[in-house]
C-alpha cells in the first residue's frame, strides 16, 4: 500500500520548535500519504482518521516484516504492475474502513473504557 506512495525526508532540522517543521515535511511529503522522516519516526497525512490510522499501524508493520525478510536474505522485488494493484486494492474506502474496524473491535475488546 505504500508503493510510489511514500516519501522520504532524509534530513531532520532537529527537535521541533516552530512552524518551519511543518513546512518541510509538507514539502517533502508532496502528494503522498505517508512519510519516513529520519531519525524521527512516520507519519500518515490522509483525507480520512481511519485511513491514516491504517497508514500508521501498518507501516509499522511494514518495516518489520522487511527487517525480517532482510534478516534471511535478500529482498526480490516485485513488478510494478502488481505492486500498483495491491497499493490500489488495500487503499480503496470499503477496504480502509473494514480494517479500521477490525483494530477498532479488537481495541474495544481489550478495553471498552478507551471510550470513556
Amino acid at each position: 500500500m505504500f508503493y510510489e506512495d511514500c516519501a522520504w525526508l532524509p534530513e531532520w532540522p532537529g527537535v521541533p520548535i516552530g512552524d518551519e517543521e511543518g513546512r518541510i515535511i509538507n514539502d517533502a511529503l508532496g502528494d503522498k500519504r505517508s512519510i519516513l522522516l529520519a531519525h524521527h519516526g512516520q507519519l500518515a497525512a490522509c483525507t480520512t482518521l481511519e485511513e491514516a490510522t491504517m497508514l500508521a499501524l501498518f507501516i509499522e508493520r511494514a518495516a518489520r516484516l522487511q527487517l525480517m525478510a532482510r534478516a534471511v536474505g535478500a529482498i526480490k522485488p516485485i513488478l510494478p504492475e502488481h505492486a500498483r494493484e495491491a497499493h490500489d486494492y488495500r487503499l480503496k474506502p470499503k477496504y480502509v474502513g473494514a480494517v479500521f474496524c477490525y483494530y477498532a473491535r479488537a481495541v474495544l475488546r481489550k478495553d471498552a473504557a478507551v471510550l470513556a
